[in-house]
């Protein structure tokens, strides 16, 4: 006789116990792992938590918080942007442990090992779950993407490569010039 796996939900799951070393995320239910992120990806997440929290901080507009933070998009649906945006008014949705409902902006910086997770599942799970806003931080193409959600799809807003600007519609007056996110085309790394 076989016994059938039951999928897993955030009410398993959130008792496990904190392992830095492993990343994962629950997608329909089924657990995902992820491997740590290499130097220039945490270069990225550095240097864009730094700019947005320097620009909500200015403007009073929310919470910016970088990964790890669990965010519960339904029982079977858990995951861990690189960093997220609530805005002041939504912070009801941030508990304790977790942050319950989709943010205003999530943003990935596309992982080499993992670029089919962050460029189509995390793409369409945002979408289907109506993150305002998702960006795509890709080191490879040199160029953040930017999505905004509508019916459970994702409509571009714009791409800017280095010395271009790229717009926000959640973190108003924000204008994202790529230079200062990605690593110097030039580092070793």
């Amino acid at each position: 006789m076989s016994v059938a796996a039951q999928p897993l939900t955030w009410d398993v799951i959130r008792d496990w116990p904190y392992d830095p070393a492993r990343r994962f995320e629950l997608v329909e239910g089924e657990l995902v792992m992820s491997p740590s992120p290499v130097p220039e990806h945490q270069i990225c997440v550095a240097n864009l938590t730094m700019l947005l929290l320097q620009h909500v901080k200015q403007n009073k507009l929310g919470t910016v918080m970088p990964a790890p933070m669990d965010v519960v998009l339904a029982p079977d649906a858990v995951f861990q942007p690189d960093l997220l945006f609530i805005r002041a008014d939504r912070r009801s949705i941030i508990h304790k442990t977790h942050v319950a409902g989709p943010p205003d902006l999530c943003v990935e910086v596309v992982s080499e090992s993992n670029r089919t997770h962050d460029t189509v599942v995390k793409f369409h799970e945002y979408a289907r779950r109506e993150v305002a806003e998702y960006w795509l931080v890709d080191v490879r193409e040199r160029e953040i993407s930017s999505w905004k959600a509508g019916h459970g799809r994702y409509e571009l807003i714009g791409r800017a490569r280095p010395g271009e600007k790229l717009p926000s519609l959640v973190l108003p007056g924000l204008e994202l010039d790529p230079a200062s996110v990605l690593p110097a085309e030039d580092a070793e790394l």
